[in-house]
C-alpha cells in the first residue's frame, strides 16, 4: 500500500452561513488554479444513499465510478457550498479514490469557496 499525500491549502477557513449552515471562506489570497485540497472519499452505490437532508448524505459528490454513483469526501471540501458560478472546482481521482479541488479564479480573502455540486439539487440554491 502506497501512502497518499493530501494536502490542504493554509488559507481554508470554515465559517457559518446564516440560512445557509457552513462553509468555506480563503483567510489570505488564494490564486487561480491553486490547490485547495485533496481529500479521501467513501464511495456509495445508489441503493446506499439515505435521505439528503439528514446528516452525511447531504454533503454528495458525482463519483463516476460504476457501481458507485456518489460520495462522501472526508476533508474541509465537504463543507463547501453550492454555487451557479463557483470560484473553485473539483475532480475525482479515482484510482486513489481522492477529491482534488482547487480555485477556478483569484479569491479575494474573505470571500466564501463555492464550487457547483454537479449532481441535481435536492434543495433550491440561493
Amino acid at each position: 500500500m502506497t501512502p497518499l499525500d493530501l494536502p490542504r491549502h493554509p488559507a481554508l477557513r470554515v465559517a457559518d452561513f446564516p440560512g445557509r449552515g457552513r462553509g468555506l471562506v480563503a483567510g489570505a489570497p488564494i490564486r487561480k488554479g491553486e490547490l485547495l485540497e485533496i481529500a479521501p472519499v467513501i464511495p456509495l452505490r445508489r441503493e446506499d444513499l439515505g435521505a439528503r437532508e439528514k446528516g452525511i448524505f447531504s454533503y454528495p459528490f458525482d463519483w463516476p465510478e460504476p457501481p458507485y454513483a456518489e460520495a462522501i469526501a472526508l476533508g474541509l471540501v465537504s463543507l463547501l457550498n453550492h454555487s451557479s458560478t463557483p470560484n473553485a472546482d473539483f475532480e475525482t481521482d479515482i484510482p486513489n479514490r481522492t477529491i482534488r479541488c482547487f480555485a477556478l479564479a483569484d479569491i479575494a480573502a474573505g470571500a466564501e469557496i463555492t464550487i457547483d455540486y454537479g449532481i441535481p439539487l435536492w434543495f433550491e440554491a440561493r
